[in-house]
């Protein structure tokens, strides 16, 4: 137990990768009384009548608890322990450069900053496609590990560096189709050509949304093409109710885009992770599919990370697209996803990836819940499947070699009415 609760708290440390909340400016509050006006707002927000939930002052006062939530959550990451991996003075930290190709509706803009080259805006018409180098402090990696394909490994003395985007190359639909083609040839002959396509959630910047894809394919450690949907997100906690603006538009956009991702000859299998309110562009993109009846034969899986969707409307869905993806669905929750208070305190009600009240179910989906290792201290406890090797373990054994959620360690569990699985580590 000892040593688990060591390795758990490893893997929180790194700090380098995980994304922050914006805490410039912050007013620097006690942690006990920041939880007292946390506390004091769930209550003030609970106490106003279903009636009034539209008036300007019950606005004020979800304002006010998205404000505390980003309070709390930068104390949090001041508490946090320090990364573990090692660099600095002395010391040889092998890097790995992930390469990741995107596809994008954000408006493109005037920087030096290359990982702030698309921002929060949304490009006037149309799509870009791209491809980019993550360069990030090689987690969980000793020498002579094997590397995934396409995946370059250096080793630096001395360096103080953490994650680092490169300037992007942009380039055509048939271009991206082409870095398709050209991953296929690097692949041992026979090998499956698997795509992971990750599509991020609300508050996220172009730089963390392709920096999260090249985490989760790194820590997957399998040999998969991955391509990152980053539509404009704000990348600011109180401009949530302008996130859930931009789905839609980038919903139309973005479809005919993924049916040909899903329908594409090089391709054997597209792995979907849909992560926060990405699960409404799925969602809602492959409900659109189904109704038009496009072939979409290579979507293998879609696994829901903290999904910050309603459960009405999943429901409502779920008996036109639980068949798409060939080999099924998986949703992670969490007790402990911070972020996902902010969803509460605009909607009043938990989404699909909060278990602090109940499990989320939907068969056949498999609902695997991460709270007993994915406390909240960096990210707001949001991402912890980019971040967690634990949870990447089970993603990776439900892709290769496609065990069922029965076969992979996990701990069946029940909270009436739902019965699902748990993740409590080695």
């Amino acid at each position: 137990m000892r040593a688990h609760r060591l390795l758990l708290g490893l893997l929180l440390c790194l700090s380098y990768a995980v994304a922050r909340a914006d805490c410039e400016g912050i007013p620097a509050l006690s942690a006990a009384k920041l939880d007292t006006q946390w506390q004091d707002l769930q209550r003030q927000l609970a106490a106003v009548p279903e009636a009034n939930r539209d008036k300007a002052e019950y606005r004020l006062l979800q304002e006010r608890g998205l404000t505390l939530l980003q309070q709390l959550q930068c104390k949090r990451e001041e508490d946090a322990p320090r990364e573990a991996v090692k660099r600095g003075p002395g010391v040889s930290t092998a890097f790995a450069t992930i390469p990741v190709l995107f596809i994008t509706d954000r408006a493109p803009q005037q920087t030096a900053d290359a990982g702030k080259y698309f921002g929060a805006n949304r490009q006037e018409t149309g799509v870009t496609f791209g491809h980019v180098d993550v360069r990030m402090p090689a987690e969980n990696f000793s020498t002579g590990d094997p590397v995934p394909v396409g995946v370059k490994m250096v080793s630096v003395d001395d360096s103080s560096d953490g994650i680092s985007v490169a300037l992007p190359t942009l380039f055509t639909a048939d271009k991206l189709s082409d870095k398709i083609y050209q991953y296929k040839t690097q692949l041992p002959v026979q090998a499956p050509v698997r795509v992971l396509l990750f599509i991020h959630g609300f508050n996220v910047s172009y730089r963390d949304s392709v920096q999260a894809a090249a985490r989760l394919a790194w820590g997957l450690r399998l040999d998969v093409l991955p391509i990152v949907v980053t539509w404009p997100s704000q990348a600011k906690i109180l401009r949530y109710w302008q996130d859930e603006q931009s789905i839609d538009p980038s919903k139309e956009r973005l479809r005919p885009i993924l049916q040909q991702l899903f329908s594409h000859a090089a391709i054997d299998e597209v792995v979907v992770v849909a992560h926060s309110m990405g699960a409404r562009l799925t969602t809602r993109i492959l409900s659109d599919l189904e109704l038009q009846k496009a072939p979409i034969p290579k979507l293998s899986r879609v696994a829901f990370a903290a999904a910050d969707l309603n459960e009405e409307e999943i429901r409502e869905l779920w008996p036109r697209i639980r068949t798409m993806p060939k080999k099924g669905w998986a949703i992670y929750t969490s007790g402990n996803d911070f972020a996902l208070m902010a969803s509460r305190i605009v909607h009043a009600r938990p989404p699909v990836g909060d278990s602090r009240d109940r499990v989320f179910t939907l068969p056949p989906a498999d609902t695997i819940d991460a709270s007993a290792v994915a406390p909240a201290l960096r990210g707001y406890g949001h991402s912890y499947l980019i971040d967690n090797p634990f949870l990447q373990t089970d993603l990776r054994r439900w892709i290769v070699p496609g065990a069922p959620v029965a076969q992979r360690g996990l701990k069946q569990n029940t909270r009436p009415p739902a019965t699902f699985w748990t993740i409590t580590g080695p």
